[in-house]
């Protein structure tokens, strides 16, 4: 691999990692400051409701489905939503292992969020 490359992989490695924490922050912001969080969603980026409990996010190619637990609190939706837009948003060409990286890094800046509440 030429310094280049391996620039290039860092490089993308640490946007994808800042995209996996504002994801969290925006999903954060998202279930906090909406009063229906629900219709919220259907107007974000990427999503797509399809039914009362029931939604698509879809980019370059790659799509996820929500299906809204019933009484689900505002922690447990965060959580579901920045999963799903993390592997939606940022798993285009990410291997496995960056992937569950990025997918632990957003959980942890929810869980951090939620406790400064």
């Amino acid at each position: 691999m030429t310094h280049i490359e391996d620039l290039a992989g860092r490089t993308d490695r640490a946007l994808r990692t800042r995209a996996a924490r504002n994801t969290a922050e925006a999903v954060y912001t998202l279930v906090r400051s909406s009063d229906d969080v629900l219709d919220a969603l259907s107007h974000q980026r990427g999503w797509q409701r399809r039914a009362d409990d029931e939604f698509v996010c879809t980019f370059g190619g790659r799509t996820s489905t929500l299906n809204v637990p019933v009484g689900y609190d505002f922690e447990q939706l965060a959580r579901l939503i920045t999963r799903i837009e993390v592997n939606v948003f940022l798993g285009g060409g990410a291997d496995d292992l960056l992937l569950r990286e990025l997918q632990s890094l957003a959980q942890r800046e929810l869980e951090r969020l939620f406790e400064e509440m």
